[in-house]
């Protein structure tokens, strides 16, 4: 069985799958392109993840006020909304229209489509919409400007890449939309579940959306990337929840901590820290598994020699513990604290080896 066969049966992935193409063949080189106006900051800079969420509200609504009615007269709010990342995808769209009046629209995006299909979707149905009405009310033309909180898409395409075809139907539309229209079309990013009144009603639409009838879509090559990853991802954590192996470390570390600060050191100091973490380190009562003639008692007080023992108990180390560990040391604070902490931690064990080898070789003598 070839691997592609092994994951189609393995993930259940659909055999309506799109072509993958590397660039955008309904656009020759040398067709002049009509782009909107991209602004992937708010006027003041910010970080979602770090900012206090007050001050991020208020930034982003102080950005949309660079947007004065006067000049932009409809204002257009998107979303998307996929269950599980890749089940069941919607999109919602709140439009605002010159004399106060909204429309709003709703409707699935396909039974397996990932949330940035979704959002490339709500954009490109705000601009089918805005096509129609400007068709039929010429003299309601006027300038644009859509708020999505998905930077990913803004940024596909601004940077014109198009491998999916979602991306590339939107880009092909706006295009079009520009190409008819002598208007401004400004695509502005906002962060999400910022108290924005449009988008935070675009978000209802789009969960709305999600739970419609399906339409019978391909899927895209992304998307089922995306699926094999997420059941990969889950059947690994169900396997480490559920194993017997790694338990100590389990304890402390549930799931994976892409955060945690053993990643910012030296790669000689997480090895000694990873090796601790799970009882590896190469003290007695681990070498005695691999080595019976080894026999597992500490060096020092032929206690019996654990981690647990080198690091909180054996009292010939008491003075390398008062200088590199904490006050009243546990696993916690010892293996799992910050980046100085986790280095101390590492040359309090450096100093015990050291200590180790000049008492064996005395011994020996």
């Amino acid at each position: 069985m070839d691997i592609a066969t092994y994951l189609q049966e393995k993930h259940h992935l659909r055999n309506n799958r799109e072509n993958l193409q590397h660039f955008c063949k309904e656009i020759p080189p040398h067709h002049r392109k009509y782009i909107a106006n991209m602004r992937m900051q708010l006027i003041e800079e910010t970080s979602k993840k770090h900012g206090d969420p007050i001050d991020i509200m208020i930034t982003a609504q102080k950005t949309l006020d660079t947007y004065p009615e006067h000049w932009i007269h409809v204002y257009m709010y998107t979303d998307g909304s996929v269950f599980k990342g890749t089940i069941n995808g919607g999109y919602g769209v709140r439009i605002q229209y010159p004399d106060k009046t909204k429309e709003e629209l709703s409707e699935s995006c396909g039974p397996y489509c990932s949330n940035y299909e979704a959002e490339a979707f709500a954009i490109e149905a705000e601009v089918f919409q805005l096509t129609s009405v400007f068709s039929l009310y010429p003299e309601n033309t006027q300038n644009i400007v859509i708020f999505s909180d998905s930077k990913s898409v803004l940024e596909a395409l601004q940077n014109e890449s198009l491998q999916n075809s979602s991306l590339k139907s939107l880009f092909l539309t706006i295009d079009s939309f520009l190409k008819t229209y002598d208007v401004n079309l400004t695509l502005q990013w906002i962060p999400v579940h910022c108290n924005i009144t449009g988008n935070e009603r675009a978000d209802i639409l789009a969960k709305k959306g999600s739970t419609a009838q399906q339409q019978n879509t391909t899927t895209s090559f992304r998307t089922a990337q995306q699926i094999i990853r997420n059941n990969s991802t889950g059947e690994w954590l169900n396997g480490w929840a559920t194993g017997k192996t790694g338990r100590s470390l389990f304890t402390y570390m549930a799931t994976p901590n892409p955060k945690d600060s053993i990643n910012s050191l030296e790669r000689r100091d997480q090895v000694i820290i990873f090796r601790l973490r799970t009882d590896h380190a190469p003290v007695n009562a681990h070498l005695n598994r691999i080595q019976p003639m080894i026999p597992p008692v500490c060096h020092f007080c032929d206690a019996p020699y654990e981690t647990t023992h080198l690091l909180f108990q054996c009292t010939s180390l008491q003075d390398l513990r008062e200088e590199y560990l904490p006050p009243q040391p546990d696993a916690w604070n010892t293996l799992y604290p910050n980046s100085q902490k986790l280095k101390k931690t590492s040359t309090f064990y450096t100093q015990m080896s050291s200590r180790r080898a000049k008492t064996t070789a005395g011994s020996d003598k």
